[in-house]
């Protein structure tokens, strides 16, 4: 059953609606595909270390690198080069645990993240700075993180550290917009 309306939600999301815009109606199914490639995490508490699958979205984000003749302000449509030329994100996740890290397989989080170029204008090296709020193993601990992204803003590669509990996550992302 979950199947068929996974297959539905895929079809009807792909069929462009009669009038539309070709070109938005393919950025969007192109856009939902993609939303379905998942984050690898791994999550290191204190007495053991739990792998998962993470989803991101990002409901709003500010380019402060793109071009001034172009809005700066971006929700869930993310385009890659107003990412990964400078911008300060807003983004909450959905984490699947593949073992039990408390009493649920599930967790979730709100990230604030900074996304500041190094080489290329970002294209080829970027920084990534934020602060996020996870809810996951029975505790909501605050993650401080820093990392890097490359690849055109495709592949990032970040370390999470909560001082309070004692919480490391590396998580490798794939971002496409």
């Amino acid at each position: 059953m979950r199947l068929r309306l996974f297959l539905l939600v895929v079809i009807f999301a792909s069929w462009p609606a009669r009038g539309q815009n070709l070109e938005n109606a393919d950025k969007f199914s192109t856009w939902l595909y993609y939303q379905f490639v998942p984050n690898l995490t791994w999550t290191t508490f204190p007495s053991e270390t739990h792998f998962a699958f993470e989803w991101e979205a990002t409901p709003l984000m500010y380019s402060f690198g793109i071009n001034r003749h172009v809005s700066p302000w971006y929700s869930f449509f993310a385009e890659p080069p107003a990412r990964f030329s400078g911008s300060l994100e807003f983004s909450v996740s959905g984490l699947v645990y593949t073992t039990k890290p408390g009493s649920s397989y599930f967790g979730t989080s709100a990230q604030l993240v900074a996304h500041i170029p190094l080489i290329e204008r970002g294209e080829h090296l970027a920084f990534n700075a934020g602060i996020a709020k996870y809810f996951t193993a029975d505790t909501a601990p605050t993650f401080y993180f820093g990392g890097f992204s490359t690849l055109f803003g495709f592949l990032h590669f970040n370390l999470k550290y909560s001082p309070d509990p004692r919480i490391w996550m590396t998580s490798l992302e794939f971002r496409f917009f």
